[in-house]
């Protein structure tokens, strides 16, 4: 016999590929029963992967795995004997979960906060009126561990001063901290700011060059600290003054609402709103809303207001009750045109209608005289 034959007929592991091969002649072939056993036991045979086959060691630890889990899922947990709450006695129902009962906790807790309420004020007084909360925020003192967590001279509330009769922002703004000493934290943080940037910013030919990026001082870098900063020049003092009880009627009334009530009652528009007023002028809410849309038409794209009635007048009545130092003889405001607060949908909407209508001329109506002064516009963004 050849070699190679003899090779192949070694390759050849049972009988039945011996006689498929053609390689072995002679041999007598399966009986019809032998045939029908063997076909059985093949179609009753799982078909095993191409995983199993080259990993039968981790196909042995899987089906021991499996079975582990399933003699530890028959095992019977002893349950403890709990009393139904039912017939636990007088103590369900004084302490259950009655409405009263729980209506009885929260007052407690609620009581318990304003117990725990310290508020804190610092003025910041000749700001410019173009600064937003942001600018306050984002140079608070940061967390020690991961930078993005607030340290403990986070701000609660930032409040712009308004005059209580006409509404209009005044130059100093109202910091509502929790407690005295996330105050005085901050204080002390923004002073030391201001310091660190009068020192580094340029002054004249004969000023050191600022900080390039990476510098650290004192554990800060200084340059990113200095791009964050806008509260006050450089150039001036910075003035920012602790508040102490008993407050004056008005900053009261502020810590008691956080703010002015005008801007979310009925309705939250804190962030969307516009101070609207025409000089030597008194509109009607028909004629700006008749201006507005003859406005929307000429753009070509309608202003974003929310609702139909989106220009309501301000009513003072409420602060002149609080007391006003902005008041003649007659008690009526020095400043007598009236102002109305337009509410659009969102704080963008709101920042372009300002940029777009503020000192520019309002659309005389037909009875208007002519050779007058042309009334102009001022818009004004309330947050």
């Amino acid at each position: 016999m050849q070699p190679s034959r003899l090779l192949q007929l070694r390759s050849l592991r049972s009988p039945d590929q011996w006689r498929n091969s053609g390689l072995v002649r002679g041999l007598p072939g399966p009986t019809p029963t032998q045939a029908r056993n063997r076909n059985g036991r093949e179609a009753q045979r799982e078909p095993v992967s191409l995983f199993d086959e080259l990993f039968p060691a981790e196909r042995e630890q899987q089906q021991r795995t499996a079975t582990h889990v399933a003699s530890r899922d028959d095992i019977q947990i002893p349950r403890l004997p709990l009393t139904d709450i039912e017939h636990m006695g007088p103590f369900a129902d004084s302490h259950g979960s009655s409405k009263e009962h729980k209506q009885k906790l929260t007052r407690k807790a609620a009581q318990g906060s304003v117990k725990q309420w310290n508020p804190a004020i610092l003025v910041f007084q000749r700001a410019s009126k173009s600064l937003n909360e942001a600018d306050f925020r984002r140079i608070a003192p940061k967390g020690l561990h991961i930078e993005e967590w607030t340290g403990p001279g986070d701000i609660l509330k930032v409040i712009p001063a308004r005059d209580p009769v006409t509404f209009e922002q005044m130059n100093h703004y109202f910091l509502l901290f929790p407690n005295p000493s996330y105050a005085r934290t901050y204080q002390n943080y923004i002073v030391k700011l201001h310091n660190v940037a009068q020192t580094h910013t340029p002054k004249s030919l004969e000023s050191p060059l600022p900080p390039p990026a990476g510098t650290i001082v004192g554990g800060e870098d200084v340059y990113n600290l200095l791009q964050d900063y806008a509260l006050c020049p450089s150039s001036q003092n910075i003035s920012l003054i602790s508040l102490f009880a008993p407050y004056k009627a008005s900053v009261k009334y502020l810590i008691d609402h956080q703010g002015y009530p005008q801007l979310w009652h009925p309705i939250d528009r804190a962030g969307r709103a516009v101070l609207f007023w025409v000089e030597d002028l008194h509109p009607t809410a028909s004629a700006i809303r008749s201006a507005i849309d003859q406005d929307s038409r000429d753009r070509g794209l309608p202003w974003a207001t929310r609702g139909n009635r989106y220009v309501e007048k301000y009513n003072s009545s409420v602060a002149l009750t609080e007391g006003s130092e902005r008041q003649d003889r007659t008690g009526a405001p020095s400043n007598s045109s009236v102002r109305w607060i337009i509410t659009l949908n969102d704080e963008d909407e709101a920042r372009r209608f300002v940029r777009a209508w503020h000192k520019r001329p309002f659309p005389l109506p037909s009875d208007y005289a002519r050779g007058e002064v042309t009334p102009i516009v001022n818009a004004q963004y309330l947050w």
